[in-house]
């Protein structure tokens, strides 16, 4: 019976605020599951703006280069 009484003492006395904490699906920062929900990446209506928008600035900067370089010249 003094088995019984010192696990149940010790369940007891268990944290469960803390466990809220330690085990709420790798959200990190000592966040809850709502908590990492709300400081997520939200969803874009647009799409990939941000990988478009960098697609277009390497483009532009790469004709720019390309009309810097001598082109060779071709006897007709």
């Amino acid at each position: 019976m003094s088995a019984t009484t010192n696990m149940e003492d010790e369940y007891d006395e268990y944290n469960y605020d803390q466990d809220k904490l330690v085990n709420s699906g790798h959200s990190g920062k000592n966040r809850s599951k709502k908590e990492a929900s709300e400081h997520t990446n939200h969803f874009d209506p647009s799409g990939h703006s941000r990988k478009l928008s960098v697609k277009l600035q390497n483009t532009e900067t790469n004709r720019k280069e390309e009309n810097l370089k001598p082109h060779p010249t071709t006897r007709k």
